[in-house]
């Protein structure tokens, strides 16, 4: 049975420091783009989302990459208090027009276009369930976003703790929670040895 494509609104967080990495992971290239390029074009990609970017640290650089692109762009001025207050910040100024609420890490450089799709796909027969990324870790398996909410979540999104992300609430709601296999969700650029795997992954492409 074929499902309508629900309407997303897409959350991109892009405000950390990046202290642990030397500089702003927002503006590393992957595959000749920033990252945070690079992930505000694959949401675009998908058919009814639209796309908000919240930025936070270096707000104006990072700001610029995405100009031309037919996002919102919302500063969260208190990054520095954590990831869930971006979340929150984002959340709040978000289309209303929605029926679910996909957040992602700008730094995940290895989600591809269609893993979007899978995540969208995954979540259209039963729209009720929040839908949360997994992958392999030696002989764990590991969650985290991106992640699809209903939107009846989004005050509990609003309320977040700040020095935490969306994960008090998939923990909290764990009864409504589903995973989907997606193993590119997770690579991540967190330190400098991370920079070595991007540099490896564009040079295989080359």
């Amino acid at each position: 049975m074929k499902h309508e494509t629900p309407r997303i609104s897409a959350l991109l967080l892009a405000a950390g420091p990046s202290s642990r990495l030397g500089q702003a992971k927002q503006l590393v290239q992957v595959g000749g783009e920033s990252l945070v390029r690079r992930s505000t074009r694959l949401l675009l990609t998908q058919n009814n989302v639209s796309v908000t970017v919240v930025v936070g640290c270096e707000p104006d650089r990072i700001s610029r990459e995405i100009s031309d692109l037919p996002v919102s762009i919302v500063v969260n001025r208190d990054w520095e208090e954590g990831m869930g207050g971006s979340l929150s910040c984002g959340v709040r100024h978000i289309r209303d027009d929605y029926d679910g609420i996909l957040v992602m890490a700008c730094d995940q450089w290895r989600i591809e276009e269609s893993d979007i799709s899978r995540m969208i796909d995954a979540w259209s027969p039963d729209q009720s369930k929040i839908l949360v990324a997994s992958w392999s870790e030696g002989q764990a398996q590991v969650s985290g976003p991106p992640v699809i909410f209903p939107r009846k979540f989004r005050p509990d999104l609003i309320a977040v703790v700040k020095s935490r992300g969306a994960r008090q609430v998939i923990d909290r709601h764990i009864d409504h929670v589903e995973f989907l296999q997606l193993e590119n969700a997770g690579y991540d650029l967190d330190r400098p040895e991370d920079l070595v795997k991007i540099e490896g992954a564009d040079n295989e492409k080359a």
